[in-house]
């Protein structure tokens, strides 16, 4: 081999590597998750392990981006302060709001509407048997909004005085689930845990399937997760769209009710 066949060999390698290197050079990324059952839990049967949506869904988008990930487990309002603070980089089904948009960019993956829990026994699982019954009370987070109709539903309940205020929503599901009220008004994947462990006790309907729901996705970090990789993320995820690996994702662990694969997913502004 030449002198010159050599060189240009040399070159070619380097670049090579050079683009391997900067193809796998997307994270860690630290993604904040909040235990739900069916998103993301312990898995009983790996010591030290998660299962779920989320488990999949990231394993899934790291396959297809070649982004590593590291999830972490924290509470909700940890996760909006870390993001905020850039000790955070992402986190799932977040639902956007115009105060978070300032320091997140968001990827609407689901359109998610309320839907009312109801125990099977009480016989109310459309809103009319509910009001017709004075003696059933709702358990609502305070100061959360669920929409037009299901906030005057709620507004209503509370003029009659058949609601009980919490301060957050996992002492919402152990009001409920004790059997204390008749009615909790959530998200889908809120409510899934409760309808694997009490399935044949309970009833999730959308009492409101005209309302348009709220998007929900993934939240990227403006500070810390850089706008190539931003990018390549919403490539995976589209790729993911197309070939229905999303929405196989989403039925696989998730209730039906309530919850809607977008059929086109694109980065807000």
């Amino acid at each position: 081999m030449t002198t010159n066949a050599a060189w240009r060999l040399g070159v070619l390698v380097l670049g090579l590597l050079g683009a391997a290197a900067q193809a796998a050079d997307c994270g860690p990324y630290r993604v904040g998750l909040k235990s739900y059952p069916l998103v993301y839990e312990r898995d009983p049967n790996r010591e030290g392990e998660y299962r779920g949506l989320d488990k999949d869904f990231f394993d899934q988008l790291s396959a297809r981006s070649g982004c590593r990930f590291e999830l972490e487990l924290e509470s909700q309002p940890r996760i909006w302060s870390r993001l905020r603070g850039g000790s955070l980089d992402i986190t799932s089904w977040a639902l956007p709001t115009t105060e978070r948009q300032a320091w997140v960019r968001f990827i609407p993956l689901a359109r998610s509407s309320p839907v009312a829990l109801t125990w099977r026994s009480q016989a109310a699982a459309e809103e009319a048997d509910f009001l017709a019954r004075p003696g059933l009370r709702a358990v609502v987070v305070r100061d959360a909004s669920y929409g037009p109709s299901y906030d005057a539903l709620l507004q209503g309940l509370r003029a009659q005085g058949r609601v009980s205020e919490v301060g957050d929503l996992d002492a919402a599901l152990r009001v409920f689930m004790a059997g204390r009220v008749s009615l909790l008004i959530s998200y889908p994947w809120v409510l899934a845990g409760a309808l694997r462990e009490r399935g044949d006790e309970l009833m999730m309907s959308d009492w409101h399937p005209q309302e348009p729901g709220v998007l929900s996705g993934l939240a990227l970090s403006r500070r810390t997760v850089s706008a190539a990789d931003q990018r390549r993320l919403l490539d995976a995820l589209q790729a993911m769209q197309r070939d229905g690996s999303l929405e196989r994702l989403l039925r696989q662990h998730l209730p039906r009710v309530g919850l809607t694969p977008l059929t086109r997913i694109e980065a807000q502004p």
